[in-house]
């Protein structure tokens, strides 16, 4: 069902399993799997390139990579363009971290936490690579989700190395 540059099946099962069908969820980075996610849920999803916009029946976002100095701290290129997330919902069920891409840089958000919309559910994707791992482990610090744990998926990366998400149960 999924190739190296969308969710891992196992991610879209835990969904099914856990979500209720028209949940609202906040997506940072859009995809393949935002097709996926828009067929069941109502899907908010931040963007920064125009090629990813409007894949899906999901409300978009365009928002720039601009830098920061949470990002400038981890050597990373940058986060969304923070103006552009003012008229999030103040509730959604998942907030699903999938972007940008590794190679900008995600930690960002980390600024961003306390203007997070309220959610049950926090999923970092790739926190398989070093960088997310990180992420997913400085969320947790900050946050104090009351669970958390690891989806781990049977498709691998082109190093053999697993996929992974970080799940955090927010409330």
């Amino acid at each position: 069902m999924t190739d190296g540059w969308m969710l891992p099946s196992e991610v879209f099962q835990w969904f099914d399993e856990n979500i209720p069908q028209g949940s609202l969820i906040l997506e940072f980075g859009s995809g393949k799997g935002s097709i996926e996610l828009s067929k069941k849920f109502e899907l908010i999803s931040i963007e920064h390139d125009e090629q990813w916009l409007d894949l899906s029946d999901g409300k978009y976002i365009h928002a720039e990579i601009l830098q920061n100095q949470v990002s400038n701290k981890y050597s990373e290129v940058g986060w969304y363009d923070f103006d552009k997330l003012t008229d999030l919902p103040s509730k959604v069920e998942v907030i699903l971290i999938d972007g940008p891409p590794g190679e900008i840089g995600r930690s960002g958000i980390l600024h961003w936490l306390p203007n997070l919309p309220d959610s049950t559910w926090i999923i970092i994707d790739d926190t398989d690579r070093i960088k997310e791992k990180k992420l997913a482990e400085l969320i947790i610090n900050r946050l104090s989700p009351k669970d958390f744990y690891d989806i781990l998926s049977m498709n691998t990366r082109h190093n053999g190395d697993s996929r992974k998400a970080t799940v955090l149960r927010m409330r």
